[in-house]
């Protein structure tokens, strides 16, 4: 069942000029002020902007997505739902709604998101696999992005050991890109795993879709994992993420043979374990105050100190004031 709070956050999304900054405030002074989200946006700043025909119009789009969920046994969450996980409630630019099918449970189980460039080295396939079973023996949650490389290996290493994942993806829930994967979409599913996204239904896929998908990765995980990328790969925007959210990145060492040959795969990963304070600043878009942020497994030998460090991650504690700069009324 969704909610009708979720309905009105949705349809709302549909109305010109909002965003999802506005419907994250709008959910927040919801839960501040125990008013209905209908109150709450009738005293806001668009409260009167809108005609009736406007209003309906959006509300029968919102209506339409929810019947296109039901239809394929999917279901829709909002902040304003107790099922939405709270380690998106404490990072203010967390989805104010989410598309899921299969197990919602995982959002608020340990996770940890494991990522890495789409043209791994023989070796850095080979690493991914073991780090993932590892994290898997382990009861962690998988997260990753259904992407081709590191993330596909990922996904299909946790349910080799009998995991859980959550496959995060950058458009809505009726399609599976890149299309090669949509066997392990669905074995995802059938072993009780989770696909999300924060795209409506049959949605407009752009590249910022992508950006933002491997947000969501970092902000539902207590550490990201950079298993292999070169200085410019898109698995930097969760590694940048992660430390933005003061949560862990986790930057796995490389074989020697890869190392010996230079291969470009590896560069993000050798500059965050042997590179200047400067220079790791710089890659990570971060202050050298973030830095202790950045964990290194150079080996199995570090894995049970950086889980149980990743461990203590407390979603309790907000790491970002999601209230800040709130002007509703």
């Amino acid at each position: 069942m969704i909610s009708t709070g979720t309905e009105s956050l949705l349809a709302y999304r549909y109305l010109k000029g909002i965003g999802k900054k506005y419907l994250n405030e709008l959910a927040v002074s919801v839960e501040e002020t125990k008013q209905s989200i209908e109150s709450c946006f009738g005293a806001g700043r668009f409260g009167a902007v809108f005609s009736p025909e406007e209003m309906e119009a959006a509300f029968a789009k919102a209506r339409e997505q929810i019947s296109i969920s039901i239809s394929f046994g999917h279901t829709i969450i909002s902040r304003l739902d107790e099922q939405y996980p709270q380690s998106l409630r404490v990072v203010p630019d967390a989805p104010p709604i989410l598309f899921c099918a299969g197990n919602i449970d995982l959002l608020h189980k340990d996770g940890i998101t494991i990522i890495g460039t789409r043209e791994p080295t023989e070796h850095g396939a080979t690493i991914a696999e073991k780090v993932t079973k590892w994290f898997s023996d382990n009861n962690w949650v998988i997260t990753s992005g259904l992407a081709k490389g590191i993330d596909t290996i990922a996904h299909q290493s946790c349910l080799k050991a009998g995991g859980e994942t959550i496959a995060v993806l950058a458009h809505g829930l009726e399609k599976v890109y890149p299309a090669q994967n949509k066997e392990l979409a669905s074995n995802i599913l059938k072993s009780n795993g989770l696909l999300v996204t924060e795209y409506n239904y049959n949605s407009f896929v752009g590249r910022s879709n992508f950006v933002e998908r491997d947000k969501i990765q970092a902000a539902l995980a207590k550490a990201v994992v950079l298993v292999q990328s070169d200085l410019v790969g898109g698995s930097l925007h969760a590694s940048r993420a992660i430390i933005e959210y003061k949560r862990y990145l986790v930057v796995v060492g490389q074989s020697n043979r890869d190392i010996s040959h230079g291969e470009s795969k590896i560069l993000a990963n050798m500059l965050l374990t042997n590179g200047s304070p400067e220079d790791k600043c710089k890659l990570l878009k971060a202050k050298e105050s973030h830095l202790e942020n950045v964990l290194l497994l150079r080996d199995k030998s570090y894995f049970s100190e950086i889980s149980q460090q990743v461990k203590a991650v407390n979603f309790n504690c907000s790491q970002v004031d999601v209230n800040t700069n709130i002007h509703l009324f």
